[in-house]
C-alpha cells in the first residue's frame, strides 16, 4: 500500500509537470512571435533614425542612433516653444509610455499579400457598440472584396474598470481586432494612443497601402473612399491627406476643454506647425515606421492632433500634406453630410463625417442603399468629384 501510495505520489508529481510545461508551452508560442516580429521592427526603425544623420539617449537600451544638425535644431526649437524642462524625464516622450501590449492580434493583417487599407479607429474601452457598428458597417471587408481588401484596429489603453475590462477581454476573444496598451485610456493619452498605432502598424501591418485613421464617433462612406480617393492618391508616398489647419492659422486656447497651459507655446497665439483635423486623415503606410521613431525623441504634447500629424511628420522632415477642405469633402456636422447625400446622390463629394449615435444606421443604409442598388463605387476610378 505504501509503494502504491509512493508511486500514485510521482506519477502526480510528473503529470503535473507536464501540465505545467503544456501551459508555459501555450504561453509562450505566442509570446515569442510577437517578440520576433518587435524585434524586426526594432531594426527598421533603428535603421530609419540610422539613416536621420550626435547620441539620442534609447532608454534603457542605451543610445539608439546619430541625428543629423537640421533634426538637432527642430527639436530644440521645439522643446523652446513647448518650454518644459522636464524633457530629460523619458515619461515625456510618448513612445516610451505605451508600455507593452496587453492585446493584439499579430496575425490581423496576414493572410492577404496587400491590403489596401487598415483602418485604425481611436476609440474608448466603453464604446463597446461604436466599435460593433463600424465592424457592421464600413470596415466590413466582405462588402469590398475581393475588389478591395482592408482591416480594421481598435486602439486602447487599459481601464480601471474591472467589470469592463472583462468585458474587453471577451471582445478581443471574439474578434482579435482590439491593440491595448498598458497605459491608461484618457482623453489626455490620445498622443500615446495614436503613437501605439503608428508602431503597431509597421510592425503587424506594413502590408497596408494606406492607413486610415478615424475616431469611433466618424462615418465613412467607404464606398467613395475605394472607389474614388484610392485612385486619387495611389503612388504618393511620405504623404498625408486630411483637413489641413496651415501653420499660425489655428488659435491656441488658455481655457476650456483644449487648455494649454500658459508656460507652453508662451509667445504664440497660435500653433506653429501645419497639423491635420485628427477625426479622419490618412496616411501612406511609409510614414508608420518614420514617424513612431521619431516619437523616441520628440518631447510630448496632449493635444493628439498637432502631435500626431504635426509634430511628428515635423521631426520626419520631406511629407506632403494634401488637404480636404471642410464642409466640401470632410464635415464636422451630420446634417451637413446627410443632406449632401439626399441631395446629390453618389456624386456627393462627402466621404467622412463625424456621425451622431441616433442617426449612424439611418445614414451608413442611405450610404449602403445608393451604391450597392447601382453598383456605381466599383465604376467610379477617375477623380470627378473630389479635390486634393
Amino acid at each position: 500500500m505504501a509503494k502504491a501510495r509512493g508511486f500514485n505520489t510521482k506519477l502526480t508529481i510528473v503529470i503535473a509537470v507536464i501540465f505545467t510545461m503544456y501551459i508555459v508551452t501555450l504561453v509562450t508560442i505566442p509570446l515569442q512571435e510577437t517578440t520576433r516580429s518587435y524585434g524586426r521592427s526594432r531594426e527598421q526603425v533603428d535603421v530609419f533614425l540610422a539613416q536621420l544623420g550626435s547620441p539620442v539617449d534609447g532608454g534603457p537600451g542605451g543610445p539608439i542612433t546619430t541625428v543629423p544638425p537640421d533634426v538637432v535644431e527642430k527639436l530644440e526649437d521645439m522643446k523652446q516653444e513647448l518650454n518644459d524642462s522636464r524633457f530629460t524625464n523619458d515619461s515625456l516622450y510618448p513612445s516610451r509610455k505605451i508600455g507593452r501590449y496587453l492585446m493584439l492580434d499579430p496575425n490581423l493583417c496576414r493572410g492577404v499579400d496587400k491590403l489596401d487599407f487598415i483602418i485604425i479607429v481611436h476609440t474608448a474601452p466603453g464604446h463597446l457598440e461604436r466599435r460593433q457598428r463600424i465592424r457592421d458597417s464600413f470596415a466590413r471587408e466582405s462588402l469590398f472584396a475581393p475588389t478591395f481588401r482592408l482591416r480594421v484596429a481598435f486602439l486602447l489603453g487599459r481601464t480601471l474598470n474591472q467589470t469592463l475590462e472583462r468585458m474587453l477581454w471577451l471582445e478581443h476573444m471574439a474578434h482579435n481586432d482590439t491593440v491595448m496598451g498598458s497605459f491608461v485610456d484618457d482623453y489626455h493619452n490620445l498622443s500615446i494612443k495614436g503613437v501605439m498605432g503608428f508602431k503597431w502598424v509597421s510592425e503587424h501591418c506594413a502590408n497596408s497601402e494606406f492607413v486610415l485613421k478615424i475616431d469611433d464617433d466618424v462615418m465613412i462612406n467607404m464606398y467613395k473612399v475605394l472607389g474614388v480617393v484610392h485612385g486619387q492618391i495611389r503612388g504618393k508616398a511620405k504623404s498625408i491627406f486630411c483637413n489641413l489647419k496651415p501653420k499660425d492659422s489655428t488659435d491656441i486656447f488658455r481655457k476650456g476643454k483644449w487648455k494649454v497651459d500658459a508656460h507652453i507655446f508662451s509667445k504664440r497665439t497660435t500653433f506653429p506647425y501645419d497639423y491635420c483635423s485628427g477625426f479622419m486623415v490618412i496616411m501612406s503606410t511609409d510614414l508608420m515606421a518614420p514617424m513612431s521613431a521619431v516619437s523616441r525623441i520628440t518631447p510630448f504634447f496632449w493635444i493628439d492632433d498637432l502631435y500626431l500629424f504635426g509634430m511628428l511628420p515635423r521631426m520626419v522632415g520631406g511629407v506632403t500634406y494634401h488637404s480636404y477642405p471642410m464642409h466640401v469633402n470632410v464635415t464636422l456636422y451630420e446634417r451637413v453630410a446627410v443632406n449632401c447625400t439626399k441631395t446629390l446622390g453618389a456624386d456627393c463629394p462627402i466621404f467622412a463625417s463625424i456621425v451622431g449615435d441616433q442617426s449612424f444606421w439611418s445614414y451608413w443604409e442611405m450610404i449602403k442603399q445608393l451604391y450597392e442598388t447601382s453598383n456605381l463605387w466599383r465604376s467610379e476610378r477617375k477623380p470627378e468629384t473630389l479635390r486634393l
